[in-house]
């Protein structure tokens, strides 16, 4: 079945629906509740009071920044192409997402994909890739909605690529016939024949030769 405009605005639906679901909780014992304090510096870390901010002060102090000094951050480790420093502030992408148009959105989820993607690469890390593939799959409608639908096929098909490295084949599957089908309807041969061949990978193995051969 073809990847449907009803699909695609579910996908979006549930992409901004993310940051609404988390429940607030207490930043070192975990507590959740609505009588949460937040840091008087940073306003992301919360507590259940003095005790707990004390306690998580020597891990905290390390991020304890204001988001414009978080962007200022972002922006020199990208530039310097540092993966590592990136992912320091990925803890507070979901505050920066939260002022941020689709088309901003869509640039901080692809900086911090682009960091594990390089991390996944020099470590071989699973939790690299997975944390690769939960970002791409909530990019991947607001690529869409930016009617950039070349980079959405492209990053279809890398999504897919994690997933079968992650042996996920049922997943990757379907995320190559999305790429394909966003290929198809906007003529964009190379994505549609790179999908086709990611299909035709899944499907070898999983055992299905003949429609490994057919694709």
């Amino acid at each position: 079945a073809r990847w449907s405009a009803e699909d695609m605005a579910e996908d979006v639906a549930l992409a901004l629906q993310t940051l609404a679901l988390k429940a607030p909780s207490c930043s070192h014992c975990g507590k959740e509740g609505a009588e949460l304090k937040k840091c008087s510096v940073c306003q992301h870390a919360s507590y259940c009071g003095a005790a707990c901010q004390n306690a998580d002060w020597k891990k905290h102090k390390k991020t304890c920044v204001t988001l414009e000094e978080v962007w200022e951050r972002v922006d020199a480790a990208y530039a310097a192409k540092e993966w590592r420093d990136l992912l320091k502030w990925e803890g507070r992408m979901e505050e920066l997402m939260a002022r941020q148009s689709d088309a901003s959105c869509e640039s901080t989820l692809a900086v911090f994909s682009l960091a594990h993607r390089a991390g996944f690469r020099v470590t071989g890390s699973t939790d690299h890739a997975r944390s690769f593939v939960g970002l791409e799959e909530r990019r991947s409608p607001l690529l869409a909605n930016l009617q950039r639908f070349r980079d959405q096929g492209e990053a279809m098909c890398e999504l897919a690529d994690f997933l079968c490295f992650l042996e996920r084949q049922s997943e990757a599957s379907t995320w190559f016939q999305r790429a394909r089908d966003v290929g198809a309807a906007h003529g964009f041969f190379s994505v549609e024949s790179t999908a086709c061949t990611g299909l035709g990978a899944v499907a070898l193995n999983e055992g299905r030769h003949e429609e490994g051969v057919a694709l």
